[in-house]
Order: structure tokens, then C-alpha cells, then sequence
């Protein structure tokens, strides 16, 4: 008799993956009330049992794509974290990979699921704040006041300095995108951006 596969395999794994894969899109969609078990089915290629098999309902598939996502900015974020250099070119750096990550179909696909659910479950909104913009929040804090301590930036408050980078870089896109969402930067574009952004703060803080 053939031994039965267990749980986590390579091909458990890819049917679990390509489940994700179709909720995520149906949600963007249709919402999740609109987006039935029997469609992320079909779309997945495989059967209502299966889908059970790895979620039990569709809670837990929203949830299984919010810890999917979260770890994947987590580890991008963390690549970047590592490095070293000037304050200018850490948050330069910091700022092409985010916003690269955040304009990526998938992401925005994610987000805009998030925010439709977080009317109803705030701390599902939570949980993808604190490991997503949070966390990058957090981190461009402490390169800021790394940058005081060295005499990069002029005195300021951190977090107040961070808000208004993030803004700068993701302001207009954010509306740009809500309404044309083909509107993707080129790289250029991007890169340019988030440069000026950098640059802007920097004189708005002047070392004394």
C-alpha cells in the first residue's frame, strides 16, 4: 500500500500556496463575503476539501494571508536594515525597497482587502499595521536619530520626522493609485522620489 503523504510537503505546500493565491485575488475582487469556498476552489484547481483541509473557514485564510504578507515585507525590510552608511543613503535605500514592495499587484490587492475588513476587525487591521507600516516606522526612527547622533540631520523629534518622510514618499501615490491603478512608477520615477523626499527633510532640519 502506498504510505499517506503527510502535512507539509513540497506539493501540500504548493496546493496551500496556490489557495492563498486565489482567496487573495477573489477578495480583492469581491470582498471576502462575496469570495464562496467553492470559488477559491476552482480558482486554485483544487477541491472544496482540500481547501478545508488547510483553513478551516475563510477567517482563517485571511489570516493565513495576512502573516504571508507580513513576513514577506518583514524579510525585504530586514535586508535592508543590515546595511550600513550615510543616513541619507540608508533612508534612500530604505525607501526604494518599501515603496517597491507596497506598489507591487499583490500587495495592493492585500491592502485593499485589509482595509475593507478592518471596519469589522480592527485588530486584524492591527496585527498588519504593527508588522507592516509600524515596523517601518519604527526602524526609520532609529536611522534618524542614528543620523542626529552623527550630525547628519539637525535636532528634531524622530518619529515626527519619520511620519513626514513616509508621507512624502507615499502621499499623492496613494491617491494616484486609488484611482488609476495602472499607475505604477518606473523605477526611475521611484527612485527619484524617494530621493527628493530625502533631501527635502534634510533641509527642512538643517544641522545647526
Amino acid at each position: 500500500m502506498t504510505a499517506l503523504r503527510a502535512p507539509g510537503r513540497p506539493k501540500d505546500l504548493e496546493k496551500r500556496g496556490a489557495i492563498l493565491d486565489a482567496a487573495q485575488s477573489l477578495f480583492a475582487e469581491r470582498g471576502i463575503d462575496g469570495a464562496p469556498i467553492e470559488a477559491i476552489a476552482a480558482r486554485s484547481g483544487v477541491s472544496k476539501v482540500t481547501v478545508y483541509g488547510h483553513f478551516g473557514d475563510k477567517a482563517s485564510i485571511f489570516q493565513a494571508l495576512v502573516e504571508r504578507e507580513n513576513e514577506r515585507f518583514t524579510e525585504r525590510l530586514a535586508a535592508v536594515t543590515q546595511s550600513e552608511g550615510s543616513m541619507e543613503a540608508r533612508l534612500t535605500q530604505l525607501g526604494e525597497t518599501v515603496i517597491s514592495v507596497m506598489m507591487e499587484p499583490c500587495h495592493l490587492a492585500l491592502d485593499r482587502i485589509v482595509a475593507l475588513e478592518a471596519q469589522r476587525n480592527p485588530e486584524a487591521g492591527r496585527r498588519f499595521y504593527d508588522n507592516g507600516p509600524g515596523l517601518l516606522l519604527a526602524h526609520m526612527q532609529a536611522v534618524l536619530s542614528e543620523g542626529q547622533a552623527r550630525r547628519e540631520i539637525g535636532p528634531g523629534d524622530p518619529d515626527l520626522m519619520a511620519r513626514d518622510l513616509m508621507s512624502l514618499w507615499f502621499g499623492f501615490q496613494a491617491i494616484q493609485q486609488r484611482f488609476c491603478g495602472t499607475c505604477i512608477p518606473t523605477e526611475a520615477e521611484l527612485r527619484h522620489r524617494v530621493t527628493h523626499a530625502v533631501q527635502l527633510l534634510q533641509r527642512a532640519y538643517p544641522v545647526a
